[in-house]
């Protein structure tokens, strides 16, 4: 390897992602000089010099060797440290499904509380049941639909659902109410 020469040149501090960048393009340039050098050999041509400041070199292994030297003497980067984000989570909403409450604001949400709706084919009352979700939940013991029942027969008929399906039965109210 060749003699480190001093200069006159004032120092420059780079960052340690502006020195890997350096590196990178410089070893870029000479491969890229490799490449110029061993296509004109092969053409039988004389091998360029190719001049960097005022040392000439023609060998990239030695100038590839010459960069690794001088990143090994680099400090190492200090590392930062940054806040940890906290990721934000709605508390848990705890409710009491046989407080009517609860029941009359999600029928305000489905139906807009209309306890006797069947306006929806399929659907009826005012917590928007399935026809046979009210069925086989013994809602027919009531009435036929729930549009025909009482609000107090629909929502002993919810708390049923409830304990088989959870607030997912009533998936779009029940989530922007906070319910699950």
């Amino acid at each position: 390897m060749s003699a480190v020469r001093t200069s006159s040149l004032p120092t420059l501090r780079l960052s340690h992602g502006a020195v890997v960048t350096l590196a990178f393009v410089l070893v870029m340039a000479v491969a890229v000089v490799g490449v110029v050098t061993g296509a004109a050999t092969a053409k039988g041509e004389e091998t360029p010099t190719v001049v960097v400041g005022r040392a000439a070199t023609t060998d990239m292994y030695e100038a590839m060797a010459n960069v690794a030297a001088t990143l090994a003497t680099l400090p190492a980067p200090v590392p930062t440290s940054a806040p940890v984000r906290q990721v934000q989570t709605r508390p848990a909403v705890v409710v009491d499904p046989s407080d009517p409450g609860v029941w009359d604001t999600l029928a305000q949400c489905e139906t807009g509380g209309n306890w006797a709706t069947d306006s929806v084919p399929g659907f009826a009352g005012g917590l928007g049941f399935a026809n046979g979700t009210w069925a086989s939940n013994g809602g027919t013991d009531y009435a036929d639909s729930a549009a025909d029942a009482t609000r107090e027969q629909q929502i002993e008929i919810a708390q049923r659902v409830l304990e088989g399906s959870g607030w997912g039965a009533w998936p779009g109210c029940s989530s922007l109410l906070g319910l699950r």
